[in-house]
């Protein structure tokens, strides 16, 4: 039939999105490219698949996103702003490819776990046989990598329990390599931003399905966990150990700069967790001068140059263009309409599936409960980066939006 082989077709097209996430620096876009490609050209025949109310407050959602960054770049010609949030467009002309011709969930976990299996091989090749920081060079962003490696890594916890549920070795198989080679790259990257929530997703997901489990499951679990510490804990120790030492140097300069009341404006600050704070500081001055709007774009600049000449934070934030934070980024520059709608970014897939969650077909559930796992995990990312500021950052956050939600809203069509 004309409808299963094209959602054989959106199958195979969302295995090879997540399969070759992170094969490359660049390949992120391999997958995401093919979908749009495919996605356009059907578009006549799909656009309607966005009407219903869920798809609508989810479009609506993405849509609302670019049109705030527009109407703040506008004002001074600031048009290079609207480079990353202009995905979101092409992340709903994909949403209603896949709500017409929904996906196999089972590929999508294949697609996920052998992504996090790759990912995991090339770490361990960087760190054991190059012996340099893994997913670090070449092109590679490690704060962006190490995210998308813990989220593939969680999506194939998910797979393992899926496997469980419908009796599918072969994915069960590939989900273990996924699930711990994901956790190793994450590690031996080095990317902390993306250890503050995952553990507890991860956490939450075995002991939540734990009545899925066998004993063979359990010695696979124990089994994957003693892999992880064993091969990366202690570069990843190294890693967070850093935080606490650059955090002590950072409140000595503090103190030493209070003591010194001539101390020269010149930057102090040099670690990558000091910089940080000094930015959130940054962030939440200005957030707090301009609460509705923010600075904009164009007084941006200016704005920070005069919270330093002030000494309120360290000249280094004249360094960085960003937060850091997403949501201090988007308080800072669009005030509360910014803040307000990062947060229905965030909260409107999760809210047009609400009634989901507990639907009558396993991939249904298992979708939504991905959906908002994904949703979770990208939120926690936020915390220590500007995670939609970075090509991979929007597209991974909207593409698996749009692919997990279109199987929760229209998996009935295939179960």
């Amino acid at each position: 039939m004309l409808l299963t082989s094209r959602q054989r077709l959106t199958s195979l097209l969302c295995l090879i999105y997540f399969t070759t996430l992170l094969i490359t620096p660049d390949s992120y876009k391999y997958g995401a490219i093919l979908l749009a490609v495919t996605a356009l050209i059907m578009l006549p025949s799909t656009w309607q698949a966005l009407k219903t109310h869920p798809a609508m407050l989810i479009s609506g959602s993405l849509v609302l996103y670019f049109v705030v960054t527009l109407a703040f770049a506008l004002p001074g010609e600031h048009y290079e702003q609207l480079d990353m949030p202009s995905r979101v467009l092409l992340a709903i002309m994909i949403f209603a490819l896949l709500l017409k011709y929904p996906p196999e969930l089972k590929s999508v976990f294949y697609g996920c776990a052998i992504g996090a299996a790759l990912v995991g091989v090339i770490a361990l090749y960087q760190h054991y046989m190059l012996d340099i920081r893994a997913l670090s060079t070449g092109g590679f962003m490690p704060i962006q990598v190490a995210g998308m490696a813990a989220s593939l890594s969680v999506f194939s916890i998910f797979a393992y329990i899926y496997s469980c549920k419908r009796a599918l070795p072969t994915l069960k198989t590939i989900a273990f390599l996924g699930i711990t080679l994901g956790f190793i790259a994450t590690l031996l990257s080095g990317g902390r931003g993306s250890w503050v929530i995952t553990p507890f997703v991860a956490l939450w997901a075995v002991i939540y399905y734990r009545k899925h489990f066998s004993s063979r499951d359990y010695l696979a679990i124990a089994t994957s966990v003693v892999l992880i510490v064993v091969t990366a804990l202690v570069p990843a120790l190294d890693r967070a150990g850093l935080v606490f030492a650059e955090l002590d140097d950072y409140q000595q300069i503090q103190r030493t700069e209070m003591a010194d009341a001539d101390t020269q404006r010149t930057p102090s600050v040099t670690s990558s967790s000091g910089v940080r704070v000094e930015l959130w500081k940054t962030a939440l001055y200005l957030f707090a001068d301009n609460p509705i709007t923010g600075t904009g774009y164009s007084q941006f600049t200016s704005a920070r140059e005069v919270l330093v000449e002030k000494g309120q934070v360290d000249p280094i934030v004249m360094d960085f263009s960003r937060a850091h934070n997403q949501l201090l980024e988007e308080l800072q520059v669009k005030g509360l309409i910014g803040g307000l709608t990062l947060i229905v970014l965030i909260a409107a897939p999760w809210l047009a599936t609400r009634k989901t969650n507990t639907g009558d077909t396993p991939d249904k559930h298992f979708a939504t409960i991905m959906l908002r796992s994904h949703l979770i995990l990208i939120a926690g990312y936020m915390l220590t980066q500007h995670y939609l500021n970075h090509h991979s950052g929007i597209l991974f956050f909207s593409l698996g939006v749009v692919i997990f939600a279109s199987i929760a809203l229209r998996a009935e069509a295939r179960d």
